[in-house]
Parts: C-alpha cells; sequence; structure tokens
C-alpha cells in the first residue's frame, strides 16, 4: 500500500511540473516548434534545442507522467480488490490521461485552437484531481468510521461553501486559460499604470469597464480574481472557527494547513497576474502564475473531499445553519439561474449592439431584481410555508432569520436592480422589470390563495427576463421579444402543472388552490396536454415569421416537440400520476435549453 502512495506521489509531483512546462511552451511560444505528432520532424529523439527542446520535452514527460499512470492501475489491481473504488479510480486516471494525449496531439495537429488548447489545460487539472482523489481513497480506508463523534457545532454550510469555492476557482483557470489562448492577455494593454485599469486597445479608451468585449472578457478575468481572494478569505475564517476545537476529528491538521496557506497563495497570485501585466506577460510570472493556480485549485480540490467526508462520517451532536447560505436560499437561486440564462438569451438573439458591460450589468440586476421579488415573496409566504413538507425548513419558516431582516433585504436588493436597470439599460427594460415583480409580490403571492388560476398571473414575472433581455439590446418590443416572452409563459404552465400533481398534499394542507385539487388530475392532464402543443407552436414561429430561414430549426422543433407530446400522452394511460408528472418535470427541465440551443445556433 505505501509503494503504491508513494508511486501516486511520484506521479503527482510529476505531473505538476508537466503542467508547469506546457505554460512556459505557451509563453515561450515554442507551441509549434515540432510541426507534427506523436514524432518531432519525424524522429522520437530530435536534436534537443531552443524551442524543441523545450516543446519536446513537454511530450517526453506527459509520456512519464502516461506510463507512471498505467503503472497505477497495475499496482492498484494487485493491492486491491477490482471491485474497490481505488482501482476503478486508478482505471478513471489512465482514461482521462490518454485523452490527455489525444488533445494534446490535436492541439498541434489543428494548429492550436482555442477550444482544444483550453479543454487541454482543463482536463489536465481534472486529471491531477483524480490523482490528488486517489490518495484521499487510501487515507480513507484506514479511519474506522463508527467511532467518529463531536460535541463541537458544525456549521452546515461549510460543505456548500467547500463545493461553490472549488468550482469558483476551476472556472476562474478555465477563464484565464481562455483568455490566453485567445491572445486577450494583453488587450488590456502592458506595464504597471494597466496593471490595475484597462487601456482598451480596441477603442483607445482607458477604464474600468473596457467597451470591447475582448477587453471586458480579460478584465472579467482579474474582477472574479478579486472577488475569489475574497470568498477564500471568508471561507478560510469560516471553517477555521469551526475547526477550532475538533482536533478529534481526521484530517484536522491538513484542514488547518490548507486554510492556512489559500489565502497566501490567492494574494501571490494575485500578485502574479499584476507581474504578468507589468512585465509585458513576461515569461517567468505567467508561468507562475499558472503553477500558482494549479496549487489552488489541488487545494480547495482536497479541502472539498474531506470536509465532504467528515460532514457524511462525523457524527456531530450539534449542528447549525450557515446565515449567508439562509439569505441566499431566500433569493431562490435556482431561479436566479434561469434568469440569467433567459436574460442572456435575449440579449444575444436581439438585433443591434451593445457594449459588453451594458449586457452584464443588464443581466446582474434583473437577476437582482428577481432575486429580491422571491426574498419579498418568502417573507410575505414564511406562514404558509410552515405547512408543507418541502419548504417547512425554509430560514424564515423555520425562524432562523429574523422576518424584518429578510423583508429589508428583498426590498433593497428591488430598489437597487429598479434603479441600477435604470442607469445602465434603458427605461422600458426597467418599467418591464417594476411590472414583473409588482405581479410576482403583490398580485401572483396573495391570488394562489384564492384561485388555480394563479399559475397564469405567476407566468408574467417567469416570462419577463428573456423580453428584459431583447429590450436591453432594442430599447423596443419587437416580435422576437414577444415570442420569447411567450414561449416562457407557455413553459412554465404545464412545468408547474406537473409540480403541483406530485406535491398536491402539501399544497392543499397550506390552502394553496392547484389545479389537480381544484379540477382533478384527468383535467390536469389535458391542460398539459393543450399548454404542450401550444408552446410547440409558439416554439415554430420563428420559422414561419422568417426570424429564420433554416428548416433544422423547425425540424428540431418539431422533434423536440414530439417527444414532449409523447410523454404527455402518458398521463391519459396512467391512474398512479405521480411518477408520470416527475418524468413530465424533468422533460420540461431538458426542453427549455435544448430549445434555446436551437434558436441560438439556427436564428438569424
Amino acid at each position: 500500500m505505501n509503494k503504491l502512495k508513494y508511486l501516486i506521489y511520484l506521479t503527482l509531483t510529476v505531473t505538476f511540473v508537466l503542467i508547469n512546462l506546457g505554460g512556459f511552451v505557451h509563453n515561450t511560444g515554442s507551441s509549434l516548434a515540432c510541426p507534427d505528432w506523436p514524432l518531432c520532424y519525424g524522429e522520437l529523439m530530435p536534436k534537443m534545442e531552443g524551442g524543441i527542446l523545450i516543446e519536446h520535452s513537454h511530450r517526453l514527460l506527459g509520456a512519464l507522467v502516461g506510463f507512471l499512470t498505467i503503472l497505477i492501475s497495475f499496482f492498484s489491481a494487485i493491492v486491491y480488490s477490482r471491485k474497490s473504488k481505488i482501482f476503478k479510480s486508478s482505471l478513471l486516471s489512465l482514461f482521462l490521461v490518454i485523452i490527455q494525449g489525444i488533445l494534446g496531439g490535436l492541439t498541434v495537429i489543428y494548429k492550436l485552437p482555442t477550444i482544444i488548447s483550453t479543454m487541454h489545460l482543463g482536463l489536465s487539472m481534472i486529471f491531477f484531481g483524480s490523482l490528488i482523489y486517489l490518495i484521499h481513497l487510501i487515507q480513507i480506508s484506514n479511519i474506522k468510521v463508527k467511532e467518529l463523534s463531536s460535541k463541537t457545532i458544525w456549521n452546515q454550510g461549510i460543505k456548500k461553501h467547500s463545493a461553490i469555492l472549488l468550482l469558483a476557482v476551476y472556472g476562474q483557470m478555465i477563464l484565464g486559460a481562455s483568455m490566453r489562448h485567445l491572445g486577450l492577455g494583453s488587450v488590456c494593454g502592458t506595464s504597471w499604470s494597466n496593471a490595475f485599469s484597462c487601456f482598451d486597445l480596441l477603442s483607445g479608451k482607458k477604464s474600468f469597464f473596457p467597451e470591447s468585449f475582448q477587453a471586458m472578457f480579460h478584465m472579467g478575468h482579474r474582477y472574479v480574481a478579486y472577488l475569489l481572494a475574497f470568498y477564500i478569505f471568508y471561507c478560510a475564517y469560516t471553517f477555521i472557527k469551526t475547526f477550532k476545537k475538533n482536533k478529534e476529528i481526521p484530517f484536522w491538521n491538513a484542514i488547518r494547513f490548507k486554510l492556512m496557506s489559500l489565502p497566501v497563495l490567492v494574494l501571490f497570485q494575485i500578485k502574479l497576474g499584476l507581474l504578468s501585466v507589468a512585465t509585458n506577460l513576461g515569461i517567468a510570472a505567467t508561468t507562475l502564475h499558472l503553477g500558482g493556480a494549479a496549487l489552488v485549485f489541488i487545494f480547495t480540490w482536497k479541502l472539498f473531499l474531506e470536509i465532504t467526508w467528515i460532514n457524511k462520517n462525523v457524527k456531530f451532536e450539534n449542528k447549525r445553519h450557515d446565515f449567508i447560505f439562509d439569505m441566499f436560499s431566500m433569493s431562490k437561486p435556482r431561479l436566479s439561474s434561469l434568469v440569467i440564462f433567459t436574460a442572456g438569451i435575449g440579449i444575444f438573439l436581439s438585433p443591434g449592439n451593445i457594449s459588453a458591460v451594458n449586457a452584464v450589468l443588464g443581466i446582474v440586476f434583473t437577476t437582482l431584481l428577481v432575486g429580491g421579488a422571491c426574498t419579498l415573496n418568502c417573507y410575505l409566504e414564511r406562514d404558509i410555508d410552515k405547512k408543507m413538507a418541502r419548504t417547512a425548513d425554509r430560514p424564515l419558516a423555520a425562524n432562523r432569520i429574523n422576518p424584518n431582516i429578510a423583508f429589508l433585504f428583498g426590498f433593497s436588493m428591488c430598489v437597487v436592480a429598479v434603479l441600477g436597470l435604470y442607469k445602465f439599460t434603458n427605461e422600458i427594460t426597467t418599467i418591464l422589470g417594476i411590472i414583473a415583480t409588482l405581479f410576482y409580490v403583490l398580485f401572483y403571492t396573495p391570488f394562489k390563495k384564492v384561485s388555480s388560476h394563479a399559475v397564469f398571473v405567476g407566468a408574467i414575472p417567469g416570462a419577463m427576463p428573456p423580453l428584459m433581455g431583447h429590450t436591453i439590446v432594442t430599447n423596443e418590443i419587437q416580435l422576437l421579444g414577444v415570442i420569447l416572452f411567450l414561449l416562457l409563459f407557455l413553459w412554465q404552465i404545464p412545468h408547474f402543472m406537473a409540480i403541483s400533481m406530485r406535491y398536491k398534499e402539501d399544497y392543499e394542507g397550506a390552502g394553496f388552490k392547484v389545479f389537480p385539487n381544484t379540477a382533478g388530475e384527468k383535467s390536469t392532464v389535458w391542460r398539459i396536454m393543450f399548454y404542450t402543443l401550444s408552446l410547440i407552436a409558439v416554439s415554430s414561429l420563428p420559422y414561419f415569421f422568417y426570424l429564420t430561414k433554416s428548416p433544422w430549426y423547425l425540424i428540431g422543433t418539431l422533434l423536440l416537440g414530439a417527444f414532449s407530446t409523447y410523454l404527455a400522452l402518458q398521463g391519459f394511460k396512467t391512474s398512479d400520476y405521480k411518477p408520470w408528472a416527475r418524468k413530465y418535470f424533468l422533460s420540461t427541465l431538458v426542453y427549455l435549453p435544448v430549445q434555446m440551443s436551437l434558436m441560438i445556433g439556427l436564428l438569424n
């Protein structure tokens, strides 16, 4: 076992060197020093000098990593059962390193395409993480789980924080890699004078929020770094408080070390990023910047693995909810993600020009407005939520947050969002946002206890984000905006009817009027069928109104609609509606992104 562990550590070390050497290859312009693959000028060992030395050394080191990974899989099969997680994970590592080798070849064959080059780096980090996971599995295999308990208070938000932190770090790495491979590293100018602000080389203007998309893409990477640094400091503080008295649990020392190291690493990363700009993308600064990013990623990945294991296996006598997550959950983040998606679609599809800054701010303030409205909805329904099993644990229903704080939080978000929309978009978008908020908070919320037709009132604010995205660009309501509004409006109705069928008892107990309770389940199935067909008809309108000339759009829309219709028809063949309602509900989650993808790809 120890020999396997040491072999994995050796592979980790070589992989880390390989990742840094890959950055060195790119930063020195040696990526195509060997124009063919897998050989170099037709030779296994060409004359090692200049760019060939750098590029071919990277290939040879990659081959060594591949060989070491084969050995890991071989010895894992000997030491552990072939059904064990350790052996299966070693095979995953082997698969990843094979794909990584193929991607490396494709980058050369196709002359460094951005998408493949970025995927090459992204997959290298996933492979690196798979080796860390193997180490983790070996470590936990020796721990006796049944004996683990602690009397200290466990913050239940820690696992979520560690997951968000991991995803944020990985996303920032992909963003940085995309920026570099797109050649945008110097688009904001270089030297110390541009280390903090941006001299947009495309527009010739200097600001913190440049106009061109390329410069904003570059600055976005910087701003995310600052936000990420703040979040790392917050997580380190929160986690250290939790682990301060938990010396008896596994990984205590390792977690403390990472929590103390991450803030230092991220500050070092920011300094290297500034040096990269100040030194005109100097080789040393940019290469070390990549190495530092790899370390931050590995630390956050191992931290996530350890905290997830502790959360699952250690019995804590006292647990508490995380205040930040409770506040955040009132804004209904899943709904907010749908707003970002649909508003972004509205912006992307609409004719006209808009700066990257205004587009981003338009989405941000639209999302903020929806989050504020959702928080006010939670405030108004806090007593009703207590009566429903699926909402009883919401922060206000469970009395974890003062209602006055929730109201102030929601109202403040709405005010800031309206002011932001007025300042950075236009009057019509602001008015649409206000209408959506009023409909959701003042009309839909109380109407749910009066009539099952409240679903139609609630669908109006739900359909506003793509229309608002459209008006952000056009400053007027055009045919495309109306179609996007109707599409989201009609999509929500059968989507919610399926939900209400699954939780009809909950809604009835809370006093909400929904069609399965007022009109019956069979009648609700007929309604779902009607609105499914209506949705197909509206989705087809862009073709018939010549917003696209592609017959593939119509074919794709009809095929997608046929699938939804087939699932709706199944409702007439069952007497147990809940399983069917769940399948139909899940299909609506697939329908919307696929339909929007058709619009992105095939509308003029």
